[in-house]
């Protein structure tokens, strides 16, 4: 004021002012109407996507081509013909793969990003003594699925739209309203499309942000949505990647989210639904990191204080989450039992980095060492996930010395690291949490999410380790996880099979592969030919006895929930 009144005279000034005063009035005026009003919010909203060249930029948009195209249809039943090989004895229960598939028909009139798609599941039913297989399909039919499909276009703000000054504007105007006018949360209005999870006979899909959506299976592989589930206590979303530790039955898990404090949350559950513990910890300069994922072990959960953070003004440079190269990644180590974000001991690498998915981790013998391998990354660009990046995740091991409180860190060696990726990494589930022998990654050249090739590795118990083989596809076809399936007549940590779906891209043909783990040969044990499944994120296995439970447990549901309609009728 007192600048501008020298230039402008004092009258001139206050003058000024007060228009400023009711612009600035009549800004937040129209702004409250958008906001309060359901119309005005979508019609706003709808101004910002043109303003964002949306239908321009999804028309080369390429998560939207290809193979990355959604499917429309939902299918049941279908028979695929098993065109090669044979399916392994004993390989008897669903394969069930989970990723973003948005509505055709609603359109691309949003700029969209690979993870805002609602979560579709396609799952493959697998029979070795009849050596059959058939394959069901369909939409999750969460809250947020089921409202877009009742208005019929899409409706909520996706990841793909925060960014630039209209992304800032559908951040702080937009979408904390939509939800609301939904009825909707934000740990109950995500799209479930990300991992997938089996825990004392229930089954769940998994979403970055919101809560753990069940699902009920039938016996033969096709399912209906169940609802979102917080087991009486979660406040947070539960990331994409809890575990079910083999030797408790608990289910541990994490999840992360933006102010208000704390911003990490980790915990478990229990076989009978009840919770051990729910801690928070907030990270050392308050930034939320981008921790996908988290590790356990009989006696620890590792937690991820990344380099990648979220800062809401970043939206406007096109970086929600961005790579702070001024950051060194910080490990935090928590007792599996405590209630306290004090018993959290912080281990800080030399570098920055960025870990999206742990391979496994344990405890030694001696309880004195914490060893984890995880896939990591000295960048990472969330806008630019796409055929070619920055980003280049490989296999590395930390050595976590529990009584010096240090960490040693090192990058595994393989024949293909600086030229191939290594990610989505998985283990035999017997192993979660304790020392297994063996791990498996898939490899690719691009870093959009497809892989051409599998990989094994030797982990030592105490420090060390090492590739062990690898194969890659023939030219042109790229597959989504290979996931790893134990054979039921055998335990060891390579025992079993890397189920995969592959898709050609010469030919347009899709087809499930089934590899020998053990011995890794490239030549497929078993090829089913099946229908187009777009390249999506995680997997998971549910044996025939494990089916077989989960079925007769929702019976028993079914039965208690009548018994209890019931009752009410009768007291009415």
């Amino acid at each position: 004021f007192f600048l501008l009144s020298r230039t402008m005279g004092f009258c001139g000034c206050l003058r000024f002012t007060l228009y400023l005063a009711g612009a600035l009035g009549l800004l937040a005026g129209i702004g409250a109407s958008v906001v309060n009003s359901m119309w005005m919010n979508h019609a706003f909203d709808s101004f910002l996507d043109r303003s964002q060249g949306a239908e321009a930029y999804n028309e080369k948009n390429h998560f939207l081509l290809g193979n990355f195209a959604p499917v429309g249809d939902e299918l049941s039943g279908l028979q695929l013909a098993v065109v090669q090989g044979k399916i392994p004895e004993g390989l008897d229960g669903i394969f069930i793969r989970n990723g973003p598939n948005p509505i055709p028909e609603h359109g691309n009139k949003k700029r969209y990003h690979w993870f805002d798609g609602h979560g579709y599941l396609h799952v493959v039913k697998f029979d070795s003594k009849s050596q059959t297989a058939s394959y069901s399909s369909g939409w999750l039919q969460t809250p947020r699925y089921n409202y877009e499909r009742a208005l019929g276009h899409a409706y909520f703000i996706g990841v793909g739209e925060y960014i630039g000054l209209a992304g800032l504007l559908k951040a702080v105007f937009i979408a904390p309203k939509k939800m609301e006018f939904a009825g909707l949360t934000r740990i109950t209005s995500g799209q479930a499309n990300t991992a997938l999870v089996h825990h004392a006979k229930r089954f769940y899909a998994l979403h970055e942000a919101s809560l753990p959506f069940e699902i009920r299976f039938n016996m033969d592989g096709s399912f209906r949505s169940a609802g979102y589930e917080d087991f009486g206590t979660l406040n947070m979303a539960m990331s994409a990647h809890p575990k079910v530790d083999p030797a408790t039955d608990e289910l541990v898990f994490h999840g992360y989210g933006a102010p208000p404090l704390p911003n990490l949350k980790w915990g478990a559950i229990r076989a009978d639904g009840s919770v051990v513990n729910y801690v928070g910890v907030t990270t050392n300069d308050s930034r939320t990191p981008l921790a996908h994922d988290f590790a356990l072990t009989r006696t620890h959960v590792v937690l991820l204080d990344t380099s990648v953070k979220f800062e809401p003004k970043r939206i406007v440079d096109g970086q929600v989450f961005f790579f702070d190269d001024a950051y060194n990644m910080r490990l935090g180590l928590a007792p599996r039992g405590t209630q306290a974000e004090d018993d959290v001991v912080w281990y800080e690498l030399e570098k920055p980095l960025v870990i999206m998915h742990v391979m496994n981790a344990w405890t030694t013998d001696d309880d004195k060492h914490v060893m984890m391998w995880a896939c990591g990354s000295t960048a990472f660009d969330l806008n630019a996930i796409q055929a070619m990046n920055n980003s280049r995740f490989a296999l590395y091991e930390f050595q976590f010395d529990l009584e010096a409180e240090t960490v040693v860190q090192r990058r595994v060696p393989s024949p293909f690291n600086g030229l191939l990726q290594a990610e989505f990494p998985t283990i035999h589930p017997k192993y979660h949490g304790a020392y297994s022998s063996y791990g498996f990654v898939g490899i690719s050249p691009v870093s959009d999410g497809r892989f051409t090739g599998i990989a094994k590795f030797h982990m030592h118990s105490t420090g060390g380790g090492e590739h062990v083989a690898s194969f890659t596809f023939a030219e042109g076809v790229f597959s989504g996880e290979p996931l790893f399936v134990p054979d039921a007549n055998r335990e060891g940590a390579d025992h079993g099979w890397m189920v995969t779906v592959q898709h050609n891209e010469k030919s347009g043909e899709t087809f499930v592969v089934i590899y020998d783990a053990e011995t890794m040969s490239e030549e497929p044990v078993a090829v089913l030919d099946a229908p187009r499944i777009p390249y999506g994120f995680h997997g998971a296995w549910l044996s025939e006895g494990d089916l077989q439970a989960h079925v007769e447990s929702w019976r028993e549901r079914d039965l208690e929930s009548l018994k209890d309609r019931r009752a009410a009728c009768f007291v009415a």
